[in-house]
Parts: C-alpha cells; sequence; structure tokens
C-alpha cells in the first residue's frame, strides 16, 4: 500500500481561505501562505497579515500623497457632523471604493469619538506641558521617589493624548483594532500610501 507523504503542513480548505479574504480583503495566496503559516488558525493568520500590512505600510510612508478626498457625515440627529480629508497618490486610487469606504467609515469615526488631534506628532510641545503639570500637582502628596513621579507622569501624559489622538484610538467598527492599524491594512491592499491630513467635527 502507497503511503501518504505529510510535510507537517496542514491542508488549507478553500473555505477557510474565502473567510480569512473576506475578514481582511487580503489576495487569495497571501491568504492561503498567512494559513499555513499560521496553521490553519484564523486569528493567528488575521495577526500575521496584519504584521505584513505593517511592513509594506512602512515602506510606502515615505511617498508622495498629492491625490485624496474629502468625506463627511451627518449623524441622525442632524447636530453633530464631521469632515475628513484623505491624501493618497493618485487620482486612481482616492476614486477606489475601498478608500471611499475607508473616508466614510473614518468621518463617522470622529463624528462619534471626537479625536482631537489625527496623530501625537500634532501636539504641541506647550500642551505637552501644561498637561504634565496637572499631572505633577495631582502627585504633589505622593511619597514617592522623584524618578517614579516622572515616569508616572510620561506615562499619564502619553495615555492622555494618545486617547485624543484619531490614529490611536480603537476603530468604533471593530475595537480589535486602532485606526492606524486599519489605515496600514488599506495600504498594503491597494498599494498606495494613504495619510489622514486634516479632521473637522462640527456639534450643536
Amino acid at each position: 500500500m502507497k503511503k501518504e507523504i505529510s510535510n507537517g503542513t496542514p491542508k488549507i480548505s478553500a473555505d477557510k481561505v474565502k473567510n480569512l479574504r473576506e475578514l481582511t480583503g487580503a489576495s487569495v495566496m497571501e491568504c492561503r501562505n498567512a494559513l499555513e503559516n499560521s496553521k490553519g488558525d484564523i486569528e493567528m493568520a488575521r495577526e500575521y497579515l496584519r504584521k505584513i500590512g505593517k511592513e509594506k505600510a512602512q515602506k510606502k510612508s515615505g511617498r508622495e500623497t498629492k491625490e485624496g478626498l474629502v468625506s463627511a457625515y451627518i449623524h441622525s440627529n442632524k447636530k453633530i457632523g464631521s469632515l475628513i480629508e484623505i491624501r493618497c497618490e493618485t487620482d486612481f486610487a482616492a476614486k477606489n471604493s475601498e478608500i471611499q469606504e475607508l473616508a466614510h467609515d473614518l468621518a463617522m469615526h470622529v463624528a462619534a469619538m471626537d479625536p482631537k488631534y489625527v496623530s501625537l506628532d500634532d501636539v504641541s510641545p506647550q500642551e505637552k506641558k501644561e498637561y504634565e503639570i496637572l499631572a505633577k500637582n495631582e502627585l504633589a502628596g505622593e511619597k514617592k521617589p522623584a524618578a517614579v513621579i516622572e515616569k508616572i507622569i510620561s506615562g499619564k501624559t502619553a495615555k492622555h493624548f494618545s486617547e485624543q489622538c484619531l490614529l490611536s484610538q480603537k476603530f468604533i467598527k471593530n475595537p480589535d483594532i486602532v485606526v492606524e492599524d486599519l489605515i496600514k491594512e488599506k495600504i498594503s491592499k491597494i498599494g498606495e500610501n494613504i495619510k489622514i491630513e486634516r479632521i473637522v467635527r462640527f456639534e450643536i
């Protein structure tokens, strides 16, 4: 009787590849490779694709973004609205349904979560300094070494501003990822650099 020889790689079903593709938007080949590397585990495969996406996005981060689009969102109560400007490399990409959907979803996120900045780079040194002073005053009665106090202040400051930055907020439609990871996934899928240029929120 002929023996079946296995190389230790699990057989990946077409349904599993389809499922992962629907979840991530990655190509069939990328999904199959991710599942093989993750021994068929969907969640591990998603994390693998996310890591690959970040690496691809990092390589494209220096590319110039001259094109883009503006998207608006108005809440059903007509009292909250937002605008978001997204930049990409080509007009062709700006018309891509993936980027248009991304722009709409992020405009909705801005309306709901009210981020004050796009990224930590937008926070001025003066704002950080003012918050550090407030945090230091709150810890005035603490009997801890100066180095420990400074570390606590630094951590509180980073957390405070991180929660107010769009890129570091948990994405409203999928709290398992932050907005920055969502954008990197789209960069990997579309093949162009994508940047959030400006956000504006209105509320009555």
